[in-house]
């Protein structure tokens, strides 16, 4: 059967706003959507990013083509303020091609949580 087009969801807390936290927190994302769901980078359609506005160091997009991770389209945006929000967090949504029928595991990192507070 042909491959169907999924979103697979996810987040992760940042240690502090620096490069290398920034860094090593979407690339542990990004590995982690990738093996906890069988994917290889082949099956990557297109990523999209959100950040809270207190991460300002850097951006995932620039980290993936830095690290040459992957070689699809990504956009990121600022997380909108708001009483609540959490802090230090970047969240991602991948559209990815699996066989129908694949169970999609969405992941959550280092504090974050699927449903916001």
């Amino acid at each position: 059967m042909s491959p169907v087009l999924r979103a697979v969801r996810g987040g992760t807390g940042v240690g502090g706003d620096t490069r290398e936290a920034i860094a090593s927190a979407v690339l542990a994302l990004v590995r982690g959507v990738l093996d906890r769901n069988g994917l290889s980078p082949d099956d990557v359609e297109c990523l999209w990013f959100t950040v809270t506005p207190d991460l300002t160091a850097d951006v995932p997009p620039l980290v993936l083509r830095e690290h040459r991770l992957l070689d699809v389209p990504v956009l990121c945006a600022a997380e909108p303020v708001w009483d609540g929000a959490p802090t230090r967090t970047v969240r991602l949504m991948a559209l990815v091609r699996v066989a129908p029928g694949h169970e999609v595991r969405h992941v959550y990192l280092d504090g974050a949580t699927r449903d916001r507070p």
